[in-house]
């Protein structure tokens, strides 16, 4: 981080990568400027876009620091534009997604309140094109949290109330507003699947020091191989009220469009999780091997389509390797051994009939 300059205390950085954003963008942007939070710098990384990102992004002038640069994913923007984040703090945001007025000032005050919190983050709720909403979304959204005994609270078992007054907005009628946060160590239980929501993430910029910054070799998962890393530093802290808008869409990168790059990263950085920390590999092999597993079925499955050679290569690794067989092991195995005709006018069929 040498180099560049460091602001006043109380700056945030919000660092918002975009690529082909100009249908969403303005309305992210709006949603930062009405932080209760005083001091915000924008950065938005224009990641190559081939849109009208760049002239939404002109109109704003000073009011947003904008980077552009060629089309490196997502992982290389993330690593530019925290790289150029000049606050204390740094908030990720993605750049179809609304914060919550009080995000920021939530979010900054649980880390003045335990320092020994190394980020933290929140649930979120989920909103689609056609007005659906989906309340307190991360418990399904991730399966991390659904599956554990008590969600959240199983996973992070230090339990605090946190007093809210003066983040909120003005407007707001709660006379006593609080909301709950668990803290805890993270690490164990995301080395197995990642349940921290990316774009409701605010750390100390000093962590980038300690954990190295995003990686693009880590691709689509490059936030999963960083929560990892940044969660074996330290505690995390989990605010139990949503404080940010997640757009459901066909092109995001959760979306089915991208399974394939995107079940292939997981196993990937499932991979380096598992070459990084070989003493947690060994202590919770079973588990490991159960994870890997899947993941190389769950790839399997994704590329039955696109090259079903490399789908059978994965498949033999979840047998052979991980001693993975069951229902999906069986399902897949059936996919691979019928036509692609076949498989195309099922496809069809169940697109016609809607399941």
């Amino acid at each position: 981080m040498s180099g560049v300059s460091v602001s006043p205390p109380g700056l945030i950085s919000v660092v918002i990568p975009a690529y082909n954003a100009q249908h969403s963008l303005r309305a992210t942007l709006d949603s930062v400027f009405a932080q209760t939070w005083p001091h915000v710098e924008i950065i938005v990384v224009d990641d190559g876009s081939t849109d009208h990102t760049a002239d939404l992004l002109a109109a704003y002038g000073e009011r947003v620091r904008t980077i552009c640069q060629p089309n490196g994913g997502l992982a290389s923007a993330r690593r530019t534009g925290v790289a150029a984040a000049r606050g204390e703090l740094i908030a990720l945001m993605d750049a179809d997604d609304l914060c919550r007025p009080e995000r920021l000032a939530v979010q900054a005050r649980v880390l003045q309140r335990w320092p020994e919190v190394v980020l933290c983050c929140s649930d979120f709720d989920a909103f689609d094109e056609q007005g659906g909403v989906d309340r307190a979304h991360a418990s399904r959204y991730y399966a991390t949290i659904s599956r554990a005994p008590q969600g959240i609270r199983s996973l992070l078992d230090q339990v605090d109330t946190l007093d809210l007054q003066g983040c909120l907005p003005e407007e707001t009628s709660d006379p006593a507003p609080s909301t709950t946060v668990c803290r805890g160590n993270a690490y164990r239980a995301i080395a197995h699947g990642n349940f921290i929501h990316p774009p409701t993430i605010l750390f100390r910029r000093h962590l980038l020091e300690t954990v190295g910054s995003f990686d693009p070799e880590a691709g689509s998962m490059c936030d999963w191989d960083w929560v990892a890393r940044a969660a074996e530093a330290g505690s995390v802290a989990f605010v139990e009220r949503p404080l940010l808008d997640y757009r459901l869409s066909s092109t995001q990168m959760s979306s089915p469009r991208h399974r394939i790059r995107a079940s292939i990263d997981t196993l990937r950085v499932a991979e380096r999780i598992c070459r990084r920390d070989e003493a947690l590999y060994l202590a919770e092999l079973p588990r490991f091997r159960a994870d890997l597993g899947f993941f190389c079925a769950d790839a399997a499955d994704a590329e039955i389509d696109n090259d079903k050679r490399k789908a059978a290569q994965l498949l033999l690794r979840s047998v052979v390797r991980f001693g993975r067989v069951d229902a999906m092991t069986l399902r897949v195995l059936l996919k691979l051994l019928t036509p692609g005709w076949a498989l195309a006018a099922k496809r069809q069929r169940q697109a016609l009939s809607g399941t």
